[in-house]
């Protein structure tokens, strides 16, 4: 009995409380409905007119790109502030926007049409409903770049402009001089680019774009796309109210923009500047000169100086060039034409000749060679390489020159430049003299002892030296080169292809490939990634990343092979050498190899292109550079000077001063 009346206390209790708890609640809500009836009927006009006469935007401050600078800091590419006009859209009616529309395309001088594609507010030209791109809320941008007299007409005139205000905006801003505009690249519109590159179609599929505008600028090729990620900053945005009609009233919270990261280049301004000032003059001399060394297609020239063990271009040219600024504008149907012959890196892939002066440049860039071509004599240094490595000569070969070489018969014997007979040939004078005939009987030879096996092992070595396959540079575009030889093995003679492969006839490579190949001969197998930028820096926080040198592979060949080539490389440059006329002036000796290589061009016949290679100081080297001037003739002519300039201005700007 006294246990059930302990319950009964103890239930009472907790029933009182819930009656509390009860009476609170319902307090709660008298209190919250008689707000609710005082708001609708005291002040629920006054909030319904600011309802009716403000909205709330979000408007996207863009952040500026990264800058790019050489490698001594000296400004390549910034950033210019322009003013542009934003369109916010009011909640208006068809006819209003249409007005907007008409009174922007006369104050702007725009094509209505354009206006109205800007504005997106769903109407034509006729006022007819078409498909929105985005929602209204999204802003819009009109036009960039507006003038001082746009600008005024736009700020005291706002009764005509219903949601048109005017913003600050970076712009990608290039030099003027073009320095290495391919290298560099170029930005376009968000737009435009995710309708042509798949990085930007995939971020365009993902929620908000994934962050981009549609007016943002972007990377399309060269350092501005394969660093895009780098030099793209973090946007800010206005928090702002405006009126019925579009025009920002106040602003509510403001969160600044965080640029992108800059770039260090491993381009050196001098070097890099000095070499296409020089080509340019060079390539007018061979075009206007008489005599043998006249060229009259030298149009175009390709050119990289790319240090052997850290594997750092310090210059890239691909000329002719353009001026880059001509993207931040309309680029017309004609503009297309006359970039497709100059836009092209052609160091790392396929670039046309420059065709643009001819009556019919269609057809006139089908008759001259593209930047990838046969690279010639340049091949010999690595045929005596590997014919010593494989034992099919000696460090101590002699063989005697026979002029003309039949390596089967039946066939057009091989012969040497001008049909020379070369006397004695060991190794190191095969390379000196350029002897065609030496190659070919060294990788007959060895064609004849291993068949099919030393075509396959022909592409592994000529791969190890960064031949036939990707350099490792970050660009975009980059092309592996051609093999030849193995169409011709397949179709024809294995024989025979090892034979034109030996001088360098049966492959084709580019700029960059040969300069690596040049760098990998130099430091004894090793082969470095090329690499175009030394720093990444925040500027923010002056936080920097270097890029270290990486190796790519070894090549297991003995070093002494390696001392044979550099020897009749430095003859080449010496007394007697295809090369002897170059380099004199300098304190140190040049490892070189010219090249004439012969290409078969439909309506044209054969032409000669100019190759060039070369490394320095001979002993201990730090620079590689190739040369290509498709059609420039003999390889120590037109390729040659471009080199020696090449590795003079290395001296000068990185050794003289040590």
């Amino acid at each position: 009995m006294k246990h059930w009346q302990q319950r009964s206390g103890k239930h009472e209790w907790t029933f009182a409380r819930l009656q509390v708890f009860w009476l609170v609640v319902f307090l709660l809500f008298v209190i919250l409905i008689l707000r609710l009836g005082w708001i609708q009927l005291g002040v629920g006009e006054k909030y319904h007119q600011l309802a009716m006469e403000n909205n709330f935007k979000q408007i996207p401050i863009l952040a500026p790109r990264g800058k790019i600078f050489d490698r001594n800091g000296k400004l390549l590419v910034s950033n210019q502030s322009i003013f542009t006009a934003i369109y916010l859209e009011p909640d208006s009616s068809k006819e209003e926007k249409l007005k907007t529309a008409k009174a922007l395309s006369k104050a702007l001088r725009l094509p209505l049409a354009e206006v109205l594609e800007a504005m997106d507010v769903g109407l034509d030209e006729k006022g007819n409903r078409i498909p929105r791109r985005q929602p209204p809320y999204f802003p819009k941008k009109i036009k960039d770049r507006l003038t001082e007299k746009e600008v005024v007409i736009l700020s005291e005139n706002p009764e005509q402009f219903p949601g048109v205000n005017i913003f600050s905006e970076p712009l990608r801003e290039y030099r003027k001089d073009t320095f290495a505009v391919q290298t560099i690249g170029y930005v376009r519109p968000f737009a435009g680019a995710k309708a042509s590159l798949k990085k930007y179609r995939q971020a365009a599929s993902k929620p908000e774009a994934g962050g981009y505008l549609d007016w943002e600028q972007v990377g399309m090729d060269g350092l501005e796309y394969s660093y895009q990620d780098q030099l793209r900053g973090k946007h800010g945005y206005r928090l702002v109210r405006v009126n019925a009609t579009g025009k920002l009233v106040e602003v509510l919270k403001e969160v600044k923009p965080r640029p992108g990261n800059d770039l260090i280049l491993s381009l050196d301004e001098k070097m890099q500047f000095g070499a296409e000032e020089f080509i340019e003059n060079h390539l007018r001399s061979l075009r206007n000169t008489r005599g043998k060394d006249y060229a009259p297609y030298a149009k175009n020239a390709y050119a990289v100086a790319m240090e052997v063990k850290t594997g750092r271009i310090r210059a890239m040219v691909s000329y002719p060039d353009y001026d880059p600024n001509i993207w931040n504008g309309k680029v017309t149907a004609a503009d297309y034409r006359n970039l497709s012959y100059v836009m092209r890196n052609g160091t790392i892939r396929e670039a046309p000749y420059d065709a643009r002066s001819a009556d019919q440049p269609e057809q006139e860039y089908l008759k001259h060679p593209l930047s990838v071509l046969p690279l010639g004599s340049t091949f010999k240094p690595l045929t005596v390489l590997i014919g010593l490595n494989k034992g099919m000569i000696s460090p101590h070969t002699v063989w005697s020159d026979p002029a003309a070489y039949y390596y089967a018969p039946g066939t057009p014997p091989v012969r040497n430049a001008g049909g020379h007979d070369y006397g004695a040939l060991t190794p190191e004078k095969a390379i000196q003299k350029s002897a065609n005939t030496f190659m070919a009987w060294t990788f007959t030879n060895w064609y004849r002892n291993e068949k099919q096996k030393s075509l396959r092992e022909l592409e592994q070595i000529t791969h190890a030296f960064g031949l036939g396959v990707s350099t490792g540079i970050n660009l975009v575009g980059e092309q592996d080169g051609s093999e030849d030889y193995k169409v011709i093995a397949k179709r024809n003679s294995g024989l025979g292809a090892m034979a034109l492969a030996s001088f360098g006839q049966a492959q084709r490579y580019t700029a960059l490939q040969l300069a690596q190949y040049t760098a990998t001969l130099a430091n004894n197998g090793v082969r470095v990634r090329p690499q175009l930028v030394e720093r990444i820096v925040d500027p923010a926080t002056g936080k920097a990343k270097e890029i270290q040198p990486e190796v790519l592979n070894r090549v297991p060949i003995k070093r002494e092979y390696f001392d044979i080539v550099r020897r009749g490389m430095i003859q080449v440059t010496g007394p007697g050498g295809t090369a002897s006329h170059l380099f004199d002036h300098l304190p140190f000796q040049v490892a070189a190899k010219t090249g004439t290589s012969e290409q078969d061009i439909p309506g044209r016949g054969r032409v000669e292109n100019s190759v060039f290679i070369a490394f320095a100081p001979a002993d201990d080297p730090e620079i590689a550079v190739a040369v290509v001037v498709p059609e420039g003739g003999y390889g120590a002519v037109a390729a040659g000077p471009i080199a020696e300039y090449l590795i003079s201005a290395y001296y000068e700007q990185f050794m003289k001063q040590r």
